[in-house]
């Protein structure tokens, strides 16, 4: 069983357009709103793989009484603190291959809500057989910045992985605890080291750079060009096939779903990363937000390749 965090979830509204213009009436063709939040992302694709699934965070609210509804329906088990703020909306506006996102601050987490959920960890693991701990996302206003090397230590004290999807702002202060994988972007690696990164020599030797930290896989999306990873010592290179991409949201968040479906099984390198990137793919073939559609699954898989270059 896997555990995922969601601290700060939304429900995500993605709005469909044929144009979009500042300071002018603008008329939806289409739009989706659906449980969402990083987490709550992997989550759903971890179901889709046919993963079991508790989910927990903090929810608030009529959007968190909706996330709690949304995530029944998928047969994912809701462990959440109640919070007396209402969980945020995140709204995506697409138009072609450009996308605008709007996104809430969200609520203010206060001191007992970050201890009981906590406690609330500690007895999800006391309670059931988790194997990885899958935490995504942002932290909502009122949390440490550090707060995720809390987790990872409850976590390490039951010898458990974790994996952490998240910024450089947090993600600087969670690296120093080595957390079992992380899933920057370029742009995140950059802020991270305060550095450009211009080539994929440059972005191998930033990865050779953050071994001294012991993460044991460091996957950086490449968006269409697949990702690049630091495994032990080894580095990969992930090409994944060119489809019609009907939206991005989630993709991301996706391939986290991919690779902690196959870190619970114990699964290699390549395993983990050939279908972590076929999910990314997968869900960026549809609408929804942290779905796959696994018919289409054998078709992907077979097309994305991995390699170890170093």
């Amino acid at each position: 069983m896997i555990l995922t965090i969601t601290l700060n979830p939304s429900i995500d509204i993605c709005y469909y357009m044929d144009s979009y213009s500042i300071n002018d009436i603008n008329r939806c063709r289409n739009y989706v709103k659906t449980a969402g939040g990083k987490g709550i992302n992997v989550s759903k694709v971890l179901r889709n793989l046919g993963n079991k699934v508790i989910a927990t965070g903090f929810l608030g609210g009529a959007t968190g009484q909706l996330i709690e509804e949304q995530l029944s329906d998928f047969k994912i088990v809701s462990e959440f603190v109640k919070i007396d703020g209402d969980t945020r909306n995140c709204i995506a506006i697409i138009s072609g291959e450009e996308q605008t996102e709007i996104l809430e601050s969200g609520p203010i987490i206060t001191e007992k809500d970050s201890e009981n959920l906590k406690r609330l960890i500690i007895d999800i693991l006391k309670n059931n057989h988790i194997n990885v701990i899958s935490a995504s996302g942002s932290l909502p206003e009122g949390l440490r910045d550090d707060f995720y090397i809390d987790l990872i230590e409850i976590a390490k004290e039951e010898n458990l992985k974790f994996v952490l999807d998240t910024s450089a702002k947090y993600l600087k202060n969670a690296i120093k605890v080595a957390p079992f994988l992380i899933k920057p972007n370029i742009s995140e690696l950059e802020n991270l080291l305060g550095t450009n990164i211009n080539s994929e020599d440059q972005l191998i030797e930033t990865l050779y750079h953050l071994r001294k930290y012991n993460v044991e896989m460091i996957v950086v999306s490449l968006g269409k060009e697949g990702s690049i990873a630091l495994c032990g010592n080894d580095i990969y290179k992930v090409t994944i096939p060119t489809v019609d991409i009907m939206s991005p949201v989630g993709s991301g968040d996706a391939l986290v779903a991919g690779m902690v479906s196959e870190i619970d099984k114990g699964s290699s390198y390549e395993e983990i990363l050939r279908v972590g990137n076929t999910c990314g793919v997968l869900n960026a073939m549809n609408r929804k937000t942290g779905h796959i559609d696994m018919d289409d699954f054998g078709e992907v898989y077979g097309k994305v390749k991995v390699k170890m270059i170093r």
